[in-house]
């Protein structure tokens, strides 16, 4: 679209304050992980979720050798895992997840150790979406702790919850 500035659409979308979640994905020996916010509940019954997941990245490829994923919700002091799955300079394969604590989940991805919550999906529809995919998940499997406080992003930087 001529003229529209999508940076400045970047912004405004930065106006909405979302949890960080990390999506793991992949088998063993490789599994691979991304910092997304942009995920969201689609239903409860059945249960399913989505993600999206930008068409350049490598979780894309990963997602489409593997018929799951699970969305890990992170907690207020998780925000160097975020950072580190953010990271494009991390190394690909085995040695990705070689520092990471996780156990393997119902749906055979990794679930991220001290996470606020996860939930194992299977992919149940692909739609495409301009420069990304939205994976909808059936979740399978799932797990909160509903005492810890979320990591969140705003404005373009990690923020956390003030208590009352």
């Amino acid at each position: 679209m001529p003229g529209f500035d999508t940076r400045y659409f970047r912004d405004v979308c930065g106006e909405f304050a979302t949890g960080v979640t990390v999506v793991t994905a992949g088998r063993p020996p490789a599994y691979h992980g991304m910092t997304a916010n942009a995920f969201s509940s689609v239903s409860l019954e059945p249960p399913l979720i989505l993600i999206c997941v930008d068409k350049d990245t490598h979780m894309l490829e990963v997602l489409q050798e593997t018929p799951a994923f699970t969305v890990n919700i992170l907690r207020a002091d998780q925000e160097a895992l975020s950072s580190y799955f953010a990271s494009s300079k991390r190394v690909y394969g085995p040695e990705e997840f070689a520092e990471i604590k996780y156990s393997v989940g119902e749906t055979g991805a990794p679930r991220l150790d001290d996470a606020i919550a996860y939930m194992d999906c299977t992919v149940h529809s692909i739609v495409p979406g301009g420069d990304h995919d939205i994976y909808i998940g059936q979740v399978k499997a799932c797990e909160c702790d509903p005492g810890a406080d979320p990591l969140l992003f705003f404005e373009g930087g990690y923020r956390r919850m003030v208590s009352k």
